[in-house]
């Protein structure tokens, strides 16, 4: 070989050397490149989970925190029920019994005898605030209690009172009611049974709660001197000119409010019986 074809021969390999090495060179930095793209790119990933996580954290610290307070409020909104019920309530129930005794011997034309009838009266209303305040306070919806329990503790409450022998049945698939519906059905109980001690001098009363399928009724039933024709046209919702009964005419209305009928009709073996039927969902 001559030393021109060695000259060109070098010349040849030394470009394609120097294009070797500056391809392998940019292939060596596009490398880098890459990795330090997809380390930015992990980085983002971990900072956006890390920024996620945080975030759950934080709700679950807020979730715990709501729980907890609404813990402690229905804590202590049960212990006021209970301290109002076992309390203020049993003392009404006691002032009642005794305001009732002194009027069944007081003669009915001494002075006294109104004021005897207008402080039982009052004493009434009281215990009913007191109940209706305990039932919102408590709720007839806490879990174990609902609407039977809530019927069994007032039949206990007039038993202890002496006022009336209640018993108390519940018959059907028990389920949650809403609280308002509850409440309504509870009131129409307290003043049928109320209605039994004042107006019918009723002795004994059965309370009867009933869970069908699409429809909840409730019956109050005594011994007492009621004329069903009689409480019929009080509870009428459309006799406008029947005035007094008050708790009457307050069961028909809270019946109404429930989209609900009530209906009055002799009890067999005597005194009265008073239904109320309501529509309600179906059980599940």
């Amino acid at each position: 070989m001559t030393e021109i074809d060695d000259a060109r021969l070098a010349q040849l390999v030394g470009v394609r050397s120097s294009k070797t090495g500056y391809y392998a060179r940019w292939r060596g930095a596009a490398t880098d490149l890459e990795r330090a793209l997809a380390g930015w790119d992990d980085a983002e990933r971990r900072a956006d989970e890390m920024a996620r996580r945080n975030d759950q954290l934080r709700r679950a610290r807020e979730q715990l925190a709501r729980v907890r307070q609404a813990e402690a409020l229905s804590a202590e909104r049960h212990r006021i029920a209970r301290d109002l019920h076992d309390g203020v309530a049993q003392c009404l129930v006691g002032i009642g019994m005794h305001l009732e005794w002194c009027k069944r011997h007081t003669d009915p034309e001494a002075p006294e005898y109104d004021r005897l009838v207008a402080s039982k009266e009052l004493a009434r209303a009281g215990l009913g605030w007191v109940r209706s305040a305990v039932d919102e306070l408590s709720g007839l919806e806490h879990p174990g209690t609902g609407l039977g329990q809530a019927l069994r503790d007032l039949a206990a409450d007039f038993r202890s009172a002496r006022l009336l022998r209640v018993s108390v049945r519940v018959s059907g698939r028990q389920r949650q009611l809403p609280a308002a519906v509850e409440h309504s059905l509870f009131q129409v109980c307290q003043e049928g049974l109320w209605n039994a001690v004042r107006h019918a001098q009723a002795s004994q009363a059965w309370l009867s709660l009933g869970y069908g399928d699409g429809q909840v009724r409730l019956s109050v039933a005594d011994d007492g001197a009621g004329d069903p024709a009689d409480a019929a046209r009080y509870l009428s919702a459309s006799d406008t000119v029947a005035v007094g009964r008050h708790g009457l005419r307050n069961m028909a209305e809270r019946t109404a409010e429930l989209d609900g009928v009530i209906r009055a009709q002799r009890r067999r073996g005597g005194g009265l019986r008073i239904t109320v039927s309501i529509p309600s969902a179906s059980p599940a």
